[in-house]
């Protein structure tokens, strides 16, 4: 029964997949506290062990740690047993739910035992645990788990050849640094001109009238405002293909609208759900804060998905995740009067479906400035 428990730990942990790319991968050291609950067969009571691992994520799903404990066994005999482990623990890690991350581990390592009279035995162990992780800030994760280990030795010097004690612990997680999460502050940064030979103030790369007289007010063209500029947008009435364009557009050099996307990487979302997840925060606060910065500008909180699903799902799924980026930027601070949602559902992909990685991309929200 305890070969067949610990095998199927093993058949779990080796199907899981490593598809995923995009994902914390700090350093992170987790000290903590285990209950020992031993096999009946050492006559031992329970005790107290301490312990600490270092570890990293190698993927979204799959972490690696080195851990080490230590613990103290009173056997019924009034002899002590001292128990020291070390080995490496192997987790994968469900999907987040409710701010909770479920995991399943398979652990492999060596335990040293020393009992009065004895010279130090040191047995194989194998463990399998399951799990659940909860993110407390961008740097602390407190963790509990309960662990099946398995102990094989040939000369165990409590007697026995095997034993399988439980083990139940928790600790708090420290990840090293700062998170690599995507960043996705918008800078508007002006450029320096790097010619200019009228000195109007425009570099010759984009000036479109390399000779205006000297003390001539140009536009942003660098053409003289002769003629005016009627709505405003920075293009002279002679130049501007679009005389009309709304108070605050952004337009090209014609004069006419462009449409400008800022697209939000790194807010995601729980399978299936319009759940925002915790990495999302810190993303959408810059975009408050550019919106802020940038008062006049009005914008369309697009949501968009892959092609998994029917198109009717799709299209339902998307309108109910733009819905909750709009409320978040209006409970934060942004005016609703400059923003409008919509859900365009698998309708317009940036990457093909076929892959893992396309439909990642798809799956985006979107800030459309009008």
């Amino acid at each position: 029964m305890k070969r067949a428990f610990f095998g199927a730990g093993l058949a779990l942990l080796a199907n899981a997949s490593f598809a995923e790319n995009n994902f914390d991968d700090r350093w992170y050291v987790t000290p903590g506290v285990n209950y020992v609950i031993p096999d009946s067969d050492k006559n031992a009571s329970s005790a107290l062990a301490a312990g600490i691992g270092l570890g990293k994520f190698l993927t979204d799903k799959i972490s690696l740690d080195f851990e080490l404990d230590r613990t103290t066994l009173d056997l019924s005999n009034e002899d002590e047993l001292e128990q020291n482990t070390f080995g490496f623990m192997g987790r994968y890690h469900f999907n987040e739910n409710s701010g909770f991350r479920p995991y399943v581990g398979l652990g492999l390592g060596w335990m040293t035992s020393k009992m009065t009279g004895y010279d130090k035995d040191r047995n194989g162990i194998g463990s399998v645990a399951l799990g659940i992780n909860k993110a407390l800030s961008d740097n602390i994760n407190l963790r509990t788990e309960a662990k099946y280990r398995y102990e094989n030795s040939d000369k165990n010097i409590t007697g026995e050849d095997s034993y399988g004690d439980i083990v139940l612990g928790a600790g708090i997680t420290y990840l090293m640094g700062e998170s690599n999460a995507p960043s996705t502050k918008t800078q508007l940064v002006e450029q320096q001109p790097q010619v200019d030979s009228d000195g109007d103030g425009v570099s010759d790369a984009n000036d479109q009238c390399p000779n205006t007289p000297a003390g001539t007010e140009v536009d942003a063209n660098g053409c003289g405002k002769v003629d005016g500029d009627d709505d405003n947008d920075g293009v002279a009435n002679s130049m501007d293909a679009c005389p009309n364009s709304k108070s605050g557009a952004v337009v090209g050099k014609d004069g006419c609208e462009v449409q400008v996307v800022i697209e939000l990487q790194g807010v995601h979302f729980d399978t299936d759900k319009a759940t925002l997840k915790p990495e999302s925060v810190a993303i959408l606060n810059a975009a408050v804060k550019t919106l802020g910065e940038h008062g006049t500008i009005m914008v369309e909180v697009a949501g968009h998905t892959d092609s998994t699903a029917s198109e009717a799902y799709n299209q339902d799924l998307s309108e109910r995740r733009a819905k909750v980026v709009f409320d978040y930027l209006v409970n934060h601070g942004v005016s609703a009067d400059r923003m409008t949602w919509k859900g365009y559902g698998e309708l317009q992909p940036i990457a093909t479906n076929d892959t893992e990685e396309g439909k990642a991309r798809n799956r985006r929200t979107e800030l459309n400035v009008k």
